[in-house]
């Protein structure tokens, strides 16, 4: 029986396990982030809806003031021009 031997660069057998090692890491990453991002989307519905009333309130609010604000004076531009 004859025997070989296979020569092999250790820079490069170095190199291919990096390669492998940093795609299994990528993929759990990946994994960890999208549940990650899962769990805080669905925290974020469940806070929205729990707050929808106060949430609501603020818009309009904030909507009736920046219409008062700004309707306000586009009214009274129309009227000089009207007037």
């Amino acid at each position: 029986m004859s025997s070989y031997t296979i020569e092999i660069n250790d820079d490069v057998l170095m190199q291919k396990v990096s390669d492998i090692l940093n795609d299994v890491l990528n993929r759990q990453l990946n994994r960890t982030c999208s549940s990650v991002n899962e769990v805080i989307a669905e925290a974020c519905k469940e806070l929205v809806y729990s707050r929808k009333d106060e949430i609501i309130d603020k818009v309009v609010e904030r909507a009736s003031r920046e219409i008062a604000r700004k309707g306000l004076v586009k009214l009274l531009e129309r009227e000089e021009q009207n007037g």
